[in-house]
């Protein structure tokens, strides 16, 4: 659209443009006073005609930041009539009544009037299509940025290095400066742990929230972090310092967001966001980090199903490794000086069958720990002893692996000894075994006792066989403590003293 320069035009002659334009229409004299105002530009900038009339043009609609620009444009053209700006359309920013700004379509052109040259500016609102174009850009990101953290996830070789992969590109995405990873305990009280995996713009930034957020406990309700947890759904939370729940305030940030990344509806880690400045929750941002929580989810998951899988592969390929070297062991000794005397397999085939059963016991507990009861109640049984035969007293604890399966071959040679020329080979004999778990803060001890008694008389033998050898040797060297094997008259008794890692104070 545009006004033809019509030397015997006068204001008035604009009247109809001003009336049927869809666009907002104003007039601006040489001087930069406003000449005329239509109802479109009443609406779009909040000024009436009679209130814009005769005001200069730069105090109602121009921003601030263009105010010098237009006024150096308006004096050079009234000086040499230089043309910048004029027919042509740009889009640039105008200024509201109520000191908005709005982003507008520009296009100005020239008419004479009777005494003067007059600026023509038509303006258009361009607010809806920025909207939405800025909706598509977004939507746009957004959907690669799903794209590339499910790539990158699926590419990085831990679950860690995933979880610091969507650190940074929601980060590069929101222009937050802080990104954080939390993840979800496994087993007992629900709480979500902080880690040391963290984004910073720049390095140093956030280290008084890394000390806070380490000492502190995010169960359910506790925290944004545990208000994730609590509810599922991701937080936002607009002013650090004025909100009730936010546990880490005064340390210099003002906005914080997070969500649960979650696999089949259960949580298994949470990110959280942190920005200098308070922000208004952006909706639009939360719908794709809900998405983001659940479709990452899956990934990590798998990821991390993938590394507890190498984990066991590589603790399964060492205990192999250590099994055959027993195996060895056991059938070098069993067979040494004889031939395969039916004896010696029957021995070598107990012996097998006591290490296999050990196995099988840890097995069934994933290779992770075993019941100490239940390694001396299949010791017992592997022998061929009943159960009523073999007294045992103790505190159940879990005791791990390594140990159970020194302690349950130490106790299947005790037992077979037994059975066959100590208290088990009378009808009256018995065998007790009790132990207690020293506990203190530097290390925890066990302390176990195999007592024989009700048997025939006992003498200390003349020479020792490969069960008493694989009991106060090999057993002590593998535990890392002392085994003692005493032969008493009234039956043999064994001592054991030995560190116990990984103690679980809790009764199986």
């Amino acid at each position: 659209m545009s006004i033809h320069e019509t030397p015997a035009a006068g204001l008035e002659t604009l009247s109809p443009v001003l009336e049927t334009a869809l666009d907002a229409v104003v007039v601006m004299r040489s001087d930069g006073t406003v000449a005329a105002w239509n109802s479109v530009a009443e609406r779009t900038f909040g000024w009436t005609a009679g209130e814009a009339m005769g005001r200069l043009m730069a105090d109602l609609i121009i921003p601030r930041q263009h105010r010098d620009a237009h006024c150096a444009g308006l004096a050079r053209y009234n000086e040499t009539r230089e043309e910048r700006v004029l027919n042509r359309r740009i889009e640039i920013t105008a200024l509201r009544k109520d000191g908005a700004e709005i982003p507008v379509e520009l296009s100005i052109t020239t008419a004479l009037s009777v005494r003067e040259t007059v600026f023509v500016g038509f303006l258009r609102d361009i607010s809806g299509r920025r909207e939405a174009e800025e909706r598509l850009s977004r939507q746009a990101r957004e959907t690669q940025l799903l794209f590339e953290i499910t790539s990158m996830a699926t590419e990085t070789g831990s679950f860690e290095e995933a979880l610091k992969a969507c650190l940074e590109a929601i980060c590069q995405l929101t222009g937050w400066p802080i990104g954080h990873a939390l993840v979800a305990r496994e087993g007992g009280v629900p709480e979500l742990v902080s880690t040391e995996i963290w984004h910073e713009a720049q390095p140093g930034v956030a280290e008084k929230l890394k000390e806070a957020t380490a000492r502190m406990r995010f169960t359910p309700g506790v925290g944004a972090p545990g208000t994730i947890l609590q509810t599922g759904e991701p937080v936002w939370v607009s002013d650090a310092s004025a909100h009730p729940n936010f546990q880490r305030k005064g340390l210099g940030f003002g906005a914080a967001f997070g969500f649960p990344i979650k696999s089949e509806g259960r949580i298994i880690a949470a990110l959280e966001f942190f920005s200098q400045d308070t922000a208004q929750p952006d909706s639009d941002l939360l719908l794709i980090v809900r998405t983001l929580g659940e479709q990452v989810g899956r990934v990590l998951e798998r990821k991390r199903t993938e590394e507890h899988q190498r984990l066991l592969l590589n603790e399964l390929n060492h205990r192999v490794k250590n099994t055959l070297a027993v195996i060895q062991s056991i059938a070098s000794q069993t067979f040494r000086g004889d031939s395969a005397t039916p004896e010696a397999r029957e021995a070598f085939e107990s012996r097998l069958t006591a290490l296999a059963t050990a196995h099988d016991l840890l097995t069934r507990q994933n290779w992770e720990a075993a019941s100490l009861r239940h390694v001396i109640d299949e010791a017992g049984l592997g022998c061929g002893a009943g159960s009523e035969r073999i007294r045992i007293q103790g505190e159940d604890v879990r005791v791990p692996a390594r140990t159970a399966v020194s302690i349950a071959m130490a106790l299947h040679e005790l037992c077979t000894n037994a059975v066959k020329y100590g208290s088990l080979s009378t009808e009256q004999g018995t065998v007790t075994v009790d132990w207690e778990v020293l506990r203190s803060e530097g290390e925890n001890r066990l302390r176990l006792c195999w007592t024989e008694s009700g048997g025939p008389p006992v003498s200390p033998p003349k020479q020792r066989g490969f069960g008493s050898r694989m009991i106060e040797r090999g057993l002590a060297a593998e535990l890392g403590g002392t085994v003692e094997l005493q032969f008493l008259a009234e039956g043999v008794r064994c001592l054991i003293d030995a560190p116990l890692p990984n103690v679980d104070d809790a009764a199986v």
